[in-house]
């Protein structure tokens, strides 16, 4: 299958979202993006545990204050959907032994207290805030030169040749230039985790930018940072375009003459993966350099020739830090324990270069530093959540790369549980009493990144900040292939304002020597929205849907049912649908069932979020979207006995599998809930596998299990005569029940379990 599109960009983060937005809204370009996840945004997304979600990427943003130049590309490119928090005037908390300072919102606020602080050191102080001014302006240049005519280029060179000495030389050398004291070193240096280098790497260009970009004080999407793509897609979608996800680009394609002419994808929607081709007389990549020119091109031959010089300052530039991050939810407010929403930098000492030795002790759970972030606080979601941040070398957990995500061995398990209590540690000893608010936790390592992201060693970075990265040739946005542009971080600078920047230099480019002059002229306009004239059409794969019916099967849980409109897709078993919940919010949902266009759903309404306001409140007739099919959970065909495991709504996906499975009647189900009355095993009308326990934890009754789930599986073996080795386990509920039972299977030898954190 083909389709042609204005543009084609690869890769849905802020990047490619502000090239595309901006080229939908401008200048009307129906546009393509193309998402490998199944989730839009890059590290803009959020992801959900059991009502709970977490902002992967975003942890706060800065010059946002209403007129800005940023703020004016987020209303623009969201219709001024897009609503904002402002953090706490305390932002950023620099802990170290000894040392607990603040830094305040206002430059000239946090000048004094560092004048404060270190009194004998106030002349140098005062420089260094000229001087961060000045390398952020130098580091500007950057920006700009991708955005202005090609002939122009030349010129800002050469002005930043004769400026950037201070500029291109390291962090390190600056500080130890130009101040005497450790400590005050250290607490300068305090924000290299924004840009991923120690200072004794990182350029003092990179680490200018940050430090200016933040000292008006810190911002945070209100309702979490999933709000930027949806609210950015609206626009895509309304000029022809689409976001697709589950959508993975192998090759960008090019005419006789070495042009781009379009992308090659795997589509991982339905229930079979498929080849499609997209063709475009421009196509940007927003996946990074490394990705476009050692993946998605020809390395060898003519096109090898053309890019080899981008190929070799990526290999001289080296690859950049990853991280590991603690997700943790927790039972109660934080600001019970005295958190405001602000960020907090814990260290066990001043020194923040011995990247090697900081790591093994990660993985021993001693860090050495870590940064605490409370997403809750500052989107004003619940239930509450905070993060745990630390840097790390991605090469310790290369054994386990080859391992399928969500089925590594349990050793990578106990590694991350080690380093997890660790980090918890050291952040406790910042925030005394977060230990105690913990009720769930969830870790990901640097594999989890590049599984995601697809960045190199879980690189979320790009190529490294380093003097030499701004020393060399611009990565992008134009490259050397015709109609092939560069977005995102690699064509401006590290983090979310940075590979925003790229986006707009990418559109700039596209749209010509007036581009950026098109672009500026329309950020003073309300964008043109063509006017749908009632529901608008949607892109493939989205689709309108009228609720027809909603049963109460327990005090908490729906089963509902909407008619889908539209051709659906092939789709398996397992697979889930995506809903509008209105507010710009989609909330994934297990498909129970779906026949003639008959959409079925279990639906929790426990949490109280979003989507369970909306489905609370929706009544017959009520009108919404749906995404489907969606996921890769489902039925394995290898013929070995099935033993299924859900609590709650993780029925769901196995009442569909039920339905579908053959040899059901050799099979066994796992049904955990409280009491009878959560029971949904006997509410619902279903087939079901020759044998079920139900595993009621606070009742007691005949023909049923008293005990959770993992306490029932010992007993297995024995009674229904599993034997772990030719069993395929399929385990789905909330997330802590799926962790605790995963680790119960793991130790009983079961080496085939597919998961679904519910």
């Amino acid at each position: 299958m083909r389709m042609t599109y204005d543009a084609i960009v690869i890769g849905s983060g802020i990047g490619g979202l502000t090239t595309a937005g901006l080229l939908a809204r401008a200048a009307d370009k129906r546009v393509l993006v193309l998402e490998r996840h199944t989730e839009p945004g890059g590290l803009t997304h959020t992801f959900r545990r059991d009502g709970a979600s977490w902002d992967v990427g975003v942890h706060y943003i800065g010059q946002l204050d209403p007129g800005s130049q940023i703020r004016t590309y987020f209303d623009y490119l969201s219709d001024g959907e897009l609503e904002w928090n402002r953090m706490p005037e305390v932002y950023d908390r620099f802990v170290y032994p000894g040392i607990d300072l603040r830094a305040s919102s206002g430059p000239e606020r946090y000048e004094r207290t560092l004048i404060k602080e270190f009194p004998a050191e106030a002349a140098a102080i005062r420089r260094y805030f000229k001087d961060v001014r000045r390398a952020t302006s130098w580091a500007t240049l950057e920006f700009v030169q991708g955005m202005v005519p090609r002939p122009i280029t030349p010129v800002l060179r050469f002005v930043q040749r004769m400026t950037g000495r201070t500029a291109t030389g390291t962090t390190k050398a600056y500080l130890d230039a130009h101040f005497r004291s450790p400590e005050l070193k250290a607490v300068l240096a305090s924000q290299w985790g924004d840009y991923g280098l120690p200072p004794s790497r990182s350029a003092f260009a990179v680490h200018a930018t940050i430090v200016s970009h933040y000292l008006e004080g810190g911002w945070f999407p209100k309702g979490g940072s999933a709000r930027i793509a949806r609210t950015f897609e609206k626009g895509i979608e309304q000029a022809g375009g689409a976001v697709r996800v589950a959508q993975e680009v192998t090759e960008i394609l090019l005419d006789d003459g070495g042009a781009a002419t379009g992308v090659r994808v795997m589509d991982h929607r339905g229930a079979a993966v498929r080849e499609r081709v997209y063709q475009a007389p421009v196509v940007i990549s927003a996946v990074g350099a490394f990705n476009t020119f050692n993946r998605l091109l020809p390395t060898s031959g003519r096109i090898g020739r053309l890019t080899g010089p981008t190929r070799r300052t990526l290999a001289n530039l080296g690859t950049g830090a990853s991280a590991v991050t603690v997700f943790l939810r927790l039972r109660d407010d934080p600001r019970s324990i005295d958190i405001d929403g602000g960020n907090i930098w814990v260290n066990q000492d001043l020194d923040h270069e011995r990247s090697q030795e900081h790591s093994a002790s990660l993985l021993e759970g001693r860090p050495h530093d870590v940064f605490v972030s409370f997403p809750s606080l500052k989107s004003g979601e619940s239930p509450h959540t905070a993060e745990i941040i630390s840097f790390c070398d991605a090469k310790a957990f290369r054994q386990w790369a080859q391992q399928p995500k969500g089925r590594r061995d349990p050793e990578y398990s106990a590694l991350k549980e080690r380093i997890a209590r660790g980090m918890l540690e050291l952040a406790d000893s910042a925030a005394p009493g977060l230990s105690d608010l913990v009720d769930y936790m969830e870790v990901s390592t640097p594999l989890t990144y590049e599984h995601y992201t697809a960045h190199p060693a879980g690189a979320f970075y790009g190529p490294p900040a380093t003097p030499l990265r701004y020393r060399s040739a611009p990565l992008g946005p134009r490259t050397a292939i015709p109609g092939l542009l560069l977005s995102g971080q690699d064509a401006g600078s590290a983090g979310i304002m940075g590979a925003m920047m790229g986006g707009v230099a990418a559109a700039s480019q596209v749209l010509g020597p007036r581009g950026y002059a098109t672009i500026a002229s329309a950020l003073k306009e309300a964008p043109a929205i063509p006017d749908s004239g009632g529901a608008r059409r949607l892109p493939e794969g989205k689709h309108h849907a009228v609720l027809t019916s909603k049963r109460l099967l327990t005090s908490s849980v729906w089963e509902v049912v909407l008619h889908v409109e539209g051709q659906i897709g092939r789709w398996a078993p397992g697979q889930f649908a995506r809903l509008h919940v209105g507010y710009d919010a989609w909330r994934d949902y297990s498909i129970a069932g779906l026949e003639d266009n008959r959409l079925r759903l279990l639906i929790s309404t426990r949490t109280g979020g979003r989507g369970s306001q909306f489905i609370e409140h929706a009544g017959t007739g009520t009108r919404t979207v749906v995404e489907l099919p969606l996921g890769e959970f489902g039925l394995a065909d290898s013929g070995r006995r099935r033993l299924f495991i859900a609590t709650g709504t993780g029925i769901a996906p196995m009442l569909a599998m039920f339905a579908q499975a053959p040899g059901l009647e050799h099979d066994t189900l796992l049904f955990g809930c409280r009491d009878r009355s959560e029971d949904l095993v006997s509410r619902i009308c279903s087939p079901m596998p020759g044998r079920v326990l139900r595993c009621l934890s606070r009742e007691e009754t005949p023909d049923t299990f008293h005990g959770r789930v993992t306490d029932a599986l010992p007993g297995l073996t024995g009674s229904f005569g599993l034997d772990p080795r030719s069993t395929e386990v399929y385990l789905c509920g909330s997330a802590a029940m799926v962790a605790d039972t995963r680790s119960v299977l793991e130790r009983a030898g079961y080496d085939s379990v597919f998961t679904e954190p519910y």
